[in-house]
């Protein structure tokens, strides 16, 4: 019988894999105005996901779940908060993640298609089994960090040592950090797919990944600069994707845009999969009468619809920008809630 379980492994491979389809769209952003000076922010952002994860564990951990934990705490009404962020955030990466594969806007008449097929493809992944999709979130793993490898070597020899120094006092104090704390919202979900029974208390693997992961962001973002400067880092749309273009090996291939642009899909699919599993948790905790399955087909029609409807890529940018405060609020504040709700339960 195929193991519906993940390991904790399997989970933060799913949680970074998921992350790196939004930085490549987000970072270094404005902030690149700061040149590495901007690195500060994924600092920042690490700090606040290591706090997030552990206090979702906490929440988590004596219950079956994420779900069951703060229905526990808070009530119900807490779950709809986290469904209804769902549905924006389903809604915004498909569009933006259509857009990109269309172009970044160059060819707006076949995003509708590249839309339907995110669509399609998240909705098999999101109906499929838990085990089946922890050992497909190492693959696409794999493959993303062989890719991103291949185009940070080949653009290192291109980077230039001045283009790291930026204007920090005109790129905003808090630029870098909202940027980076952006980035890392959007894994928020990857909490309800937490198993405390097949999990042992991550402790210092987590800070590990956490650390190692922005790490390897930051590792990102200097070669980024070091390649185009602070200024033009600032106005690229998608940065990683734009270095791809620039990078290539004589004889062999000149540009690997086009095979990081597709394998980024797979980023972006594990994202969208990431989300519909955590709202199938979410409705099973709300005593939904439909199935898991049906769960994630009912999530995703809505936001395709909205994504096609009422978005397009400079209001999914807009909307992307309130992901730092929607992170903190579902990740960060609730948390602390629902663990503050608890304790006074238990003190009556």
């Amino acid at each position: 019988m195929e193991r519906e379980s993940l390991s904790f492994r399997q989970l933060m491979v799913l949680l970074w894999a998921g992350m790196l389809g939004p930085a490549a769209e987000m970072l270094p952003g404005p902030a690149g105005k700061a040149g590495a000076a901007g690195l500060t922010g994924l600092l920042a952002a690490g700090l606040a996901l290591a706090l997030a994860g552990n206090l979702l564990w906490r929440v988590a951990a004596p219950a079956e779940g994420l779900a069951a934990g703060l229905r526990s705490s808070l009530g119900g009404w807490a779950l709809y908060l986290y469904m209804i962020w769902g549905e924006v955030l389903l809604s915004v990466r498909l569009r933006l993640s259509a857009q990109r594969l269309a172009g970044a806007g160059s060819r707006d008449g076949t995003v509708w298609f590249f839309l339907l097929v995110l669509a399609l493809f998240a909705t098999w992944m999101g109906r499929g089994g838990l085990g089946a999709l922890g050992r497909t979130a190492e693959m696409m793993f794999g493959a993303l960090v062989l890719t991103a490898g291949a185009v940070l070597v080949l653009a290192l020899f291109q980077t230039r040592g001045l283009n790291l120094l930026g204007r920090p006092w005109e790129a905003g104090r808090g630029a870098a950090a909202f940027q980076a704390l952006g980035v890392v919202s959007c894994g928020l979900f990857a909490a309800f797919l937490i198993q405390p029974r097949n999990m042992e208390r991550p402790g210092k693997s987590w800070l590990r990944w956490t650390a190692g992961g922005c790490a390897a962001l930051a590792l990102g973002e200097l070669i980024i600069l070091g390649s185009f400067g602070p200024e033009l880092t600032a106005r690229l749309e998608v940065p990683f994707l734009q270095l791809a273009k620039s990078v290539g090996v004589e004889g062999a291939f000149q540009r690997a845009e086009s095979v990081a642009a597709a394998l980024w899909s797979f980023s972006d699919l594990l994202l969208l999969a990431e989300i519909l599993w955590g709202m199938r948790q979410i409705g099973l905790e709300l005593g939904t009468k439909l199935s898991p399955q049906k769960i994630a087909g009912a999530a995703v029609l809505p936001a395709a619809v909205c994504a096609l409807a009422l978005l397009d890529w400079e209001r999914g940018r807009a909307v992307m920008k309130l992901l730092p405060l929607g992170g903190a609020a579902l990740g960060i504040a609730l948390p602390l809630a629902a663990l503050g709700a608890r304790g006074w339960k238990g003190r009556k």
